[in-house]
């Protein structure tokens, strides 16, 4: 059975973010992928270091539409280790990095989800204020149906016609644009 990954909305508290939550849950993992592109070149304190700009950074951007977390934070930590070589003036080979990277087929598909990510952006521009309203709530903010509707004053029913027709106009137009 695989593990479920978290998702950014898993961490909200009364619309607010749970950053110590995140800090707690994603650690070890940005930890381990700091000792893996960092190897010997860093003390124990850069790499604390690292560990605690790479939360900062997620903190201080507040860029909370974030889909997957996890390849969010590993971004900002790899880019912080780049930034610390070049102050060093440590020299390396991206071989050195070869085995950091488990996945090589992957880097095709996450180029293809990036594209898709992309056309989703520019159909959510066509949505009228309301449409877009009722996805967010309920996509990025994990709301109800029946929360939506007391909040926006609409029925229940009135939501679910509205996420159905979203979601279908969504789909056709994003299947448009992968035919191009």
């Amino acid at each position: 059975m695989a593990l479920k990954k978290p998702k950014l909305s898993d961490y909200f508290i009364n619309d607010k973010l749970d950053l110590d939550r995140i800090i707690d849950d994603f650690t070890p993992y940005i930890r381990t992928i700091i000792k893996n592109m960092s190897g010997n070149y860093f003390s124990y304190e850069d790499k604390e270091e690292i560990l605690s700009d790479t939360f900062f950074i997620l903190w201080k951007n507040r860029f909370y539409n974030i889909l997957a977390l996890d390849a969010y934070l590993t971004g900002i930590a790899k880019n912080i280790i780049r930034e610390k070589f070049k102050k060093k003036n440590i020299t390396y080979n991206l071989s050195d990095f070869e085995n950091t990277i488990k996945y090589y087929d992957e880097i095709e598909l996450f180029s293809e989800k990036r594209e898709r990510l992309n056309n989703l952006k520019i159909s959510y521009k066509s949505l009228n204020d309301l449409d877009f309203k009722i996805l967010s709530m309920y996509y990025y903010y994990s709301k109800s149906i029946k929360e939506i509707s007391v909040e926006l004053n609409i029925t229940e029913s009135n939501v679910k016609t509205r996420l159905f027709r979203i979601r279908k106009k969504l789909r056709k137009e994003l299947k448009s644009k992968e035919e191009i």
